[in-house]
Formats: C-alpha cells, sequence, structure tokens
C-alpha cells in the first residue's frame, strides 16, 4: 500500500513538473512572439518615419526646383525685354546714321529740279522727268520710314527744329516769323534729324 502510495506522488510529481515545463514554454513563447511583434512594429515605426523624412525631402526639392523655375522664367523675360530694348536703339541709331548720309542725296534732288522751267530743253526735260520719278520714290520709301520735312514757312522761329542764318524786314511777317527755308530740315518721328536752315523777319 505504500508502494502505491509512493508511486502516486512520484506521478504526480512528475506531472506537474511537466506542466510546469510546458507553462514555462508557453511564456517563453510568448515572450518570444510579443518580442517579434514589437520588432515588427519598430520596423513599421522606422519605415513610416523614413516615408514622412522622404516625402518632406521630396517636397522641398520640389519647391526648390519650382522657385529656381520660376526665377528662370523672370529671368529669361528680363533678358527678352533688355535684348529687344537694345535692338531697338541699335536699329534707330542706324536708322539716323543712314537718313543723315542720305539728306545731301535729297538736297541734290532738289537743287537739279529747281532749274527754271524756260531753261529746260526737252532733251534736259526727259531727264529730269527721271530725277522727278526717282525723287519721289526715294521719298516715299524715306517717308515709310518716319522721314519727314518740317514745316517753316510762315512758322514762328524755335531753335528745336530752325538754325536761323538771316534775319531780313518783312511787309508780310511779323518778327520772329520764318520767311523763307534755304535748306530743308527733316523730322524721323518726333526727333529732329537735321533743322531746317532759314531767314527769319526782323523788322526792327
Amino acid at each position: 500500500m505504500d508502494d502505491e502510495n509512493k508511486k502516486s506522488d512520484v506521478e504526480t510529481t512528475d506531472t506537474s513538473k511537466e506542466e510546469a515545463k510546458d507553462t514555462q514554454e508557453t511564456i517563453s513563447e510568448v515572450k518570444k512572439d510579443t518580442a517579434q511583434s514589437k520588432q515588427a512594429e519598430d520596423k513599421i515605426d522606422d519605415a513610416a518615419a523614413a516615408q514622412s523624412a522622404a516625402k518632406e525631402t521630396s517636397d522641398a526639392v520640389l519647391d526648390a526646383v519650382k522657385q529656381q523655375y520660376m526665377r528662370l522664367q523672370a529671368d529669361f523675360a528680363n533678358y527678352k525685354k533688355r535684348t529687344a530694348s537694345e535692338k531697338l536703339q541699335i536699329s534707330e541709331v542706324v536708322k539716323v546714321d543712314i537718313l543723315t548720309g542720305i539728306l545731301p542725296i535729297i538736297d541734290n534732288f532738289e537743287r537739279a529740279l529747281c532749274v527754271p522751267q524756260d531753261q529746260v530743253t526737252d532733251d534736259i526735260k526727259s531727264f529730269l522727268d527721271g530725277y522727278q520719278m526717282i525723287y519721289n520714290q526715294l521719298m516715299t520709301v524715306l517717308k515709310k520710314e518716319g522721314l519727314q520735312k518740317i514745316d517753316a514757312v510762315g512758322k514762328p522761329f524755335d531753335p528745336n527744329y530752325h538754325q536761323a542764318v538771316m534775319r531780313t524786314p518783312s511787309d508780310e511777317y511779323e518778327d520772329d516769323i520764318v520767311i523763307e527755308v534755304l535748306q530743308e530740315g527733316y523730322l524721323l518721328g518726333e526727333k529732329t534729324l537735321r533743322p531746317a536752315m532759314v531767314k527769319v523777319a526782323f523788322n526792327g
């Protein structure tokens, strides 16, 4: 009887040890799963933080690129305006130089066309007609470029447009009125290309 009781106690002890061992293994597995879950959560958090940082960096880079693009656009627009203005200025300077050089040619045409008609023979008249045609064509082209004669006779003397070389008594005009043009003056747009050389009335 005692042997049976002892045997029963041994079996109970073994069972308790096995249960304790199983419990310990279960606890270890739970701890292991918990640790793995924690590691997984940490990895997820790290990945999320990395993704957020990458997005912030990407947004910052995109903003910088946008700002640089806008600055380049503004610089290019300013460059186009500046070059267009410089081109216009150069064009105007060249135009002034060319037209100033042409004015003496126009003067010579006009002198040739001022020959008294009673001195013109038939042969000379044919030449003068050709001169007149060329002169008219030339003046038409120059007028399209903005060249125009200064209207002087009967106008008050203005040093911006007239160059007085003589003062002459006049019964027709009051003092300081232009009575005769000795050499035509010209405007290019609103700018005086060459002042008119004039006689001005002076009655003392």
